[in-house]
């Protein structure tokens, strides 16, 4: 009798401890891996209908890093995205309440598209000028 009590007892606190565990571990985050990629110094580009030229620095901040040689080899095509959708923008564009916030979720959504990934997250502005 004394036996059975004390294998239930192991057996309650084995389970109890691989219970505790299990839930511990799935608890934990990861940590979120976030890798900033320049694809250039800055674009410069005409402002659409304007006179006037756009000066813009960007880092693209992205969530794999093991995606810095593929970017590396698309940097043509990312820079190439990345000029095209500064181009469209009008002065009244620039001078929108929100555009930056807009234009970043842009960039983010054309490259993800047009490189058949999605991993860019972000876009940090590191220079922006209107001249």
């Amino acid at each position: 009798m004394k036996k059975l009590v004390i294998i239930i007892a192991a057996v309650v606190i084995i389970a109890g401890g691989a219970l505790y565990f299990f839930m511990f571990s799935m608890n934990q985050e990861k940590p979120e891996v976030r890798v900033e990629y320049s694809p250039g110094d800055f674009f410069t580009t005409n402002v659409k209908n304007s006179t006037r030229l756009s000066k813009v620095g960007i880092i693209l901040v992205v969530n794999e890093e093991k995606l810095e040689e593929q970017l590396a080899s698309e940097n043509a095509r990312i820079r190439d995205t990345i000029i095209f959708i500064l181009r469209d923008l009008t002065d009244e564009d620039f001078r929108a309440e929100g555009m930056q916030e807009e234009l970043r979720e842009r960039i983010i959504e054309a490259l993800n598209e047009r490189l058949g990934i999605d991993n860019f997250v972000e876009v940090l502005f590191n220079d922006f000028v209107i001249a």
